[in-house]
C-alpha cells in the first residue's frame, strides 16, 4: 500500500483530505476486556460469588453464575454470557467459578500478565506499517508548517483528564484542525492508538507526544533571545546616606529610602504595626506548618509565613530575626515562632498577666501603628523648629487668601490614597503663589515624604495641618454628621375596610372577570390546593384565603353573595369552589365548548360592572340638554375652541378626563356649572368601565358648526362636520402622490427594497412590499396600498409585485433609465405641485368684498408691522398658551383663525369672515394660512 502511494505521486494534502468516518472495531476477548474492567474499577470478583457458595467448594451452579455476573454490572451479550459459561463448565453441570475469578485477577500479582492485557492490539502487516509512518510524517509536517498547537483541542473533550478521548472527538478534533485523513488512513491511525482495551477510546497524549514537537519549533525562537550583558546592582536606586539629602535634586529619579532598621525592637515593632492594622492572628499560621505543636518550624517556613500573612519584611529584617529565634546554626535549622508569637502579641496581650493584677497593657493608639505606616526622615531639632515656622506662615497665608488646598489636591489623587507626586504637589503650591525657597522647600518635602520613596508626597496630613475650615463649613459638617445614625422608620401599612356594594350578583361576577382577566390569572390554582381529594368543595375560610392569595380584595357584601349562590347546602360553611371557577373563567372560554356545534354562537360574557351607580333619570337629561345648548352658544359668543384645554389633561390620549379635571377646564374658561348641573352631565357622558368623561363626545355634541353660503345656496359646515366624501382614487394621483413623497424626503427605493431581493430578480411578495413602504415612511391608505398592488402584480404570479418596474416610475423625478444609452436625452423636470386646494369659486361681489378686505388687512398689518404667520404656528391664544400648528401643516381651524384675529385687533364680521374662509378654505375643514400669508404680504406692498 505504502508503494503504492509513492508510486501515484499522492500529496500530503489529499493524503490528509475528509472523507468520512465509519466505526473501528478492534477484536479482543471477552476475558481481557473484563481484566480490564476489574483493573480500572478495582473489583473484587471472587466476592461477589461466595454469597452463592456458602461450603466454598468453589462451583455454582450456572443460574447463580449468571446472578453473580451480571451483579460485576459488566454488559454483557447473551453469546459472551454462554462463552463464559462454556469455558468453566464441569461435566456434572456446575460452573467452576475459582478458575474464573483467578484468571481476571492474575493481573494484580504478575506485571507481565498486566502489560499484556492492556497492550493495544497493534496487528498490522508491513504495508500497513508504512502506511501509518507516512501518515504521521506527514500530519507531523503540517503542524510544524502552520503551527498548530496539538493538545489543547484535545484537553477540551478530557474533562476528567484521563488522557483517553472517543473516536467521534478524536475525529472531530482532527477536521477541525485541517488534520482528517481519508477513511482507511483514519482506521489505521485509530488502531496504532487504541491502548486501554476500549475500542471507543483513544489515546491522544500519545498522539500528539508522537507528532507535537513543540521543543522543535520554539528552539529557532529560544536560541534567537540573547541575555542582556548589562548587570544592574540591587542597591543602585536606594539611597543609604540621609544626612543631608537634598530632596530637590531627586525629583525626577525613582530612588527609594532604605529603612533605618536595625535592632531587634525596631523589626518587632514594625510587624506589631502590621498585625494590629491587619488584625492578623500571626500564630495560626504557624500551626499548620508545625502539626506536632513542638513550636519550631524551619528557617524557610518562617520566612515564607512571613510573606502569606502579608506582613513586608526585607532580608536584612528576617536576617535580624533569625539571628535572634534560630535555635541552631545548621542550614534551614530550626527556629522557635513560639517565642516570636509571644513577643509580637505582646502588644494585646502580656503572657501570665492573670499572675500580676497591677501589670498594665499598653493602649493602642494611631502611634502602635505608625511604624508599619509611615517612613519619616529623620529631622535634627533646630530643622523641626524651622519646619514648624513654616507651616504657621502657611496656615496663615491660606487663612488670609481664603481657600482650601485640598480639593485641589484631591483633583490629582483620583484614588483617594492620599498621596500625591511631588511635582504634582510643587505645581499646586506655585498655582496659590505659596512656592517656598529651596531651603524652606526641602524641609517641607522631607517632612512630608513617608512612603519609603522620595516621589510621593503625604498632601493629606499637609492639608490637615494648614488647611483651616471656615465657621460656615463646620456647621454644614456638623449639621451633616447629625444624619449618620438617622434611622428611617419603616413604613407601616394602615387597616383599610372596603364597603363596595354590588347591584346583584351578575354586577359582582362582571367586576370578578374584568379582574381575572386584566391580571391574566387562573383562580383555580389559588383554590384547588385546599381540595386534596378534588371533591369540588372547599371551606368558607379557604375560598377567602385562596382570593387573598390571587390578590382579589372583596368586601363583605361582594363575598357573602358569593356564599349565596355557591354555598354548599348538604355541608355547612362549605362552598362548592369549581362552579365559581367555572363561572369566572367564562370570560376567557366556556366550559364543554368541545360538545358545542359550530354553527352555534357562543355568548361573550359582559365585564362591565355598576356597582351603586344611579340610572339616568329624565331630570338628568332635561338638564344635560339645557347645558348643551348653553354651552353651545358661549362657545359661539367667544369662538372658543374647548378641545385644546382638555388635551391638556389628556396627556396619554384616551380622549377622556377625570370629573374633576371636566369641572375644571370649564371653569378655567370662565363657564361655571351648579353641583346639580355637573352630576347630571357627569351621568350622561361618564364612560361605562372608570367613570370619566368622555370630553370628545361631550365637544360634539356642543360644537357650533359654521355655515357658509355656496354659489347654489346650500350651506357648507366647515366647523364640526365630516369632510367631503372622498372620491374613488384614480392610479395617476396615487403615483403622483407616491412621486412628491419621494422627491422631498429624497429617498432612494433602490436601498429599501433589494434587502428583501438578494437574487435582484426585480420581483417580491406583496406582504414585503408593503412593509418596505411602512420603512420608508410612505403612508397609504389600505384602498392605496390595495391600488398599488393591482397596479404592479404579476400577471402569473398574483402574490408576487414587479417592484423594478414600480422604482422606474416613480425615480423619474430624479432621473431616466437608459441616459448612458443616449447622451443627449434630457430627463423631464418634475414640479411638485402645491399643497393647497384649487381656489373655490367665488362671485364678483365675493371677489370684490375680498380685495377690499385684504387692502384692509394689508394697510393695518403695515402700519402696525404686524407678523401674522408666526402667531399661526407659535402658542398664542387668550394669554394661555396653546399649539397652534404642532404637525407645521399650514393649516388651522376656522375659530382659531378668528380668534387669532381678534387677538391682534383685527376683528371681522360674519360676512368678512365668511367670504375669507371661502377663499382659503381646504377641503373644507380647514384655513389654509400659509396662502393667506402669502397673498396678504402682497397686498402690504401697495402702501410701501
Amino acid at each position: 500500500m505504502a508503494t503504492a502511494l509513492v508510486s501515484a505521486g499522492q500529496s500530503i494534502s489529499k493524503l490528509l483530505s475528509f472523507k468520512g468516518l465509519v466505526g473501528t472495531y478492534v477484536q479482543q476477548d471477552i476475558e481481557t476486556r473484563l481484566q480490564q474492567e476489574v483493573y480500572k474499577k478495582q473489583i473484587r470478583v471472587r466476592e461477589f460469588f461466595t454469597d452463592f457458595d456458602r461450603l466454598r467448594k468453589g462451583w455454582v451452579t450456572e443460574d447463580k453464575f449468571r446472578s453473580a455476573l451480571s451483579m460485576i454490572n459488566f454488559h454483557f451479550t447473551r453469546d459472551e454470557i454462554e462463552e463464559i459459561i462454556r469455558r468453566y463448565k464441569l461435566n456434572d453441570g456446575l460452573v467452576q467459578y475459582t478458575t474464573f475469578c483467578n484468571k481476571l485477577e492474575e493481573q494484580f500479582l504478575n506485571s507481565e500478565a498486566k502489560a499484556q492485557v492492556f497492550q493495544a492490539p497493534q496487528i498490522f502487516n508491513k504495508d500497513e506499517e508504512d502506511t501509518v509512518k507516512r501518515l504521521m510524517l506527514a500530519i507531523k509536517r503540517k503542524i510544524a508548517t502552520k503551527r498548530i498547537f496539538l493538545k489543547q483541542p484535545f484537553q477540551d473533550f478530557d474533562r476528567t483528564a484521563c488522557s483517553h478521548i472517543t473516536i467521534d472527538q478524536f475525529s472531530r478534533v482532527l477536521n477541525q484542525l485541517g488534520l482528517l485523513p481519508k477513511d482507511q488512513y483514519l482506521q489505521l491511525l485509530i488502531r496504532q492508538y487504541i491502548d486501554n482495551g476500549n475500542p471507543k477510546e483513544v489515546n491522544y497524549v500519545k498522539f500528539c507526544d508522537d507528532v507535537d514537537n513543540v521543543q522543535e519549533m520554539l528552539s529557532g525562537v529560544i536560541t534567537g533571545i540573547k541575555h542582556n550583558p548589562k548587570e544592574v546592582h540591587p542597591d543602585d536606586d536606594f539611597i543609604e546616606d540621609k544626612e543631608g539629602l537634598d530632596l530637590i535634586s531627586t525629583l525626577f529619579t525613582s530612588k527609594k529610602l532604605t529603612d533605618n532598621i536595625n535592632t531587634l525592637e525596631q523589626v518587632l515593632k514594625k510587624i506589631q504595626g502590621d498585625v494590629v492594622m491587619k488584625r492578623i492572628r500571626i500564630r495560626e499560621f504557624y500551626k499548620d506548618f508545625d502539626p506536632l505543636r513542638k513550636g519550631l518550624v524551619t528557617e524557610s517556613q518562617f520566612a515564607r509565613i512571613l510573606h502569606l500573612q502579608n506582613i513586608p519584611v526585607t532580608e536584612k529584617e528576617i536576617t535580624i530575626l533569625l539571628n535572634h529565634y534560630k535555635i541552631d546554626s545548621i542550614p534551614n535549622g530550626q527556629v522557635d515562632y513560639n517565642q516570636f508569637c509571644e513577643d509580637v502579641d505582646k502588644i494585646f496581650t502580656i503572657k501570665g498577666i492573670d499572675k500580676s493584677p497591677q501589670a498594665q497593657v499598653p493602649q493602642i493608639d494611631d502611634t502602635t501603628t505608625l511604624p508599619a505606616r509611615r517612613r519619616y526622615l529623620q529631622m535634627t531639632e533646630q530643622e523641626a523648629i524651622q519646619l514648624d515656622e513654616l507651616l504657621m506662615k502657611y496656615k496663615q497665608a491660606i487663612q488670609n487668601k481664603r481657600v482650601l488646598l485640598k480639593p485641589v489636591f484631591e483633583d490629582f489623587d483620583k484614588t483617594k490614597q492620599g498621596y500625591i507626586t511631588t511635582n504634582q504637589f510643587l505645581r499646586i503650591l506655585n498655582q496659590f503663589n505659596l512656592f517656598p525657597d529651596p531651603v524652606s522647600l526641602n524641609l517641607l518635602l522631607k517632612r512630608f515624604v513617608d512612603k519609603a520613596n522620595l516621589n510621593e508626597v503625604n498632601y493629606y496630613d499637609f492639608c490637615r495641618i494648614v488647611d483651616q475650615s471656615d465657621e460656615g463649613v463646620a456647621i454644614s459638617r456638623s449639621h451633616a454628621d447629625a444624619f449618620k445614625n438617622y434611622v428611617k422608620s419603616d413604613n407601616v401599612s394602615q387597616a383599610f375596610i372596603r364597603n363596595d356594594q354590588p347591584n346583584d350578583f351578575e354586577d359582582l361576577m362582571a367586576k370578578l372577570r374584568r379582574i381575572v382577566k386584566e391580571q391574566r390569572q387562573r383562580v383555580a390554582e389559588f383554590l384547588k390546593d385546599f381540595d386534596k381529594l378534588r371533591s369540588g368543595t372547599i371551606t368558607v375560610t379557604q375560598l377567602r384565603k385562596g382570593l387573598s392569595m390571587a390578590k382579589i380584595l372583596l368586601s363583605d357584601a361582594e363575598f357573602q353573595l358569593i356564599l349565596q349562590n355557591f354555598g354548599c347546602k348538604d355541608k355547612l360553611n362549605f362552598v362548592y369552589w369549581k362552579d365559581f371557577t367555572d363561572q369566572v373563567d367564562q370570560v376567557f372560554t366556556t366550559k364543554n365548548l368541545e360538545k358545542v356545534s359550530p354553527s352555534e354562537d357562543v355568548p361573550l360574557m359582559s365585564t362591565q360592572y355598576n356597582y351603586g351607580r344611579v340610572s339616568i333619570t329624565e331630570r338628568d337629561r332635561q338638564v344635560a340638554e339645557v347645558i348643551k345648548k348653553k354651552f353651545q352658544y358661549f362657545c359661539k359668543a367667544t369662538r372658543l375652541d374647548i378641545k385644546q384645554f382638555f388635551q391638556d389633561w389628556d396627556k396619554l390620549g384616551r380622549n377622556k378626563v377625570s370629573p374633576k379635571q371636566f369641572r375644571q377646564t370649564l371653569a378655567t374658561v370662565n363657564f361655571i356649572l351648579s353641583d346639580e348641573e355637573f352630576q347630571a352631565v357627569v351621568k350622561i357622558y361618564a364612560a361605562e368601565d372608570d367613570g370619566d368623561i368622555r370630553y370628545v363626545q361631550f365637544i360634539n355634541d356642543t360644537q357650533p358648526p359654521l355655515e357658509i353660503q355656496t354659489e347654489s345656496g346650500a350651506s357648507q359646515a366647515y366647523v364640526g362636520v365630516k369632510p367631503k366624501e372622498k372620491e374613488k382614487l384614480q392610479p395617476s394621483v396615487l403615483l403622483e402622490q407616491i412621486k412628491v413623497a419621494v422627491k422631498i424626503k429624497r429617498l432612494r427605493l433602490g436601498d429599501y427594497f433589494k434587502d428583501f431581493d438578494p437574487l435582484r430578480k426585480g420581483l417580491m411578495p406583496t406582504n414585503k412590499f408593503r412593509g418596505v413602504l411602512s420603512q420608508m415612511k410612505i403612508d397609504l391608505d389600505q384602498e392605496s396600498l390595495d391600488l398599488l398592488e393591482t397596479m404592479y402584480v404579476v400577471p402569473e404570479d398574483p402574490i408576487r409585485v414587479n417592484y423594478a418596474k414600480f422604482i422606474e416610475d416613480v425615480e423619474i423625478v430624479f432621473t431616466k433609465s437608459g441616459l448612458d444609452k443616449d447622451p443627449l436625452m434630457k430627463p423631464p423636470v418634475h414640479v411638485i405641485p402645491t399643497f393647497l386646494d384649487p381656489r373655490d369659486a367665488l362671485t364678483s361681489e365675493e371677489e370684490e368684498a375680498l380685495h377690499t378686505i385684504m387692502l384692509r388687512l394689508g394697510e393695518v398689518v403695515k402700519k402696525h408691522r404686524i407678523l401674522l404667520k408666526p402667531h399661526f404656528q407659535d402658542k398664542v391664544m387668550y394669554v394661555i398658551h396653546i399649539l397652534q400648528d404642532k404637525t407645521k401643516s399650514g393649516k388651522i381651524t376656522f375659530t382659531r383663525f378668528r380668534s387669532i384675529m381678534d387677538f391682534h385687533k383685527l376683528p371681522l364680521t360674519d360676512d368678512q369672515f365668511r367670504v375669507i374662509c371661502k377663499r382659503f378654505a381646504y377641503q373644507g375643514i380647514e384655513f389654509n394660512y400659509v396662502e393667506f400669508d402669502e397673498i396678504l404680504k402682497k397686498y402690504e406692498n401697495f402702501y410701501q
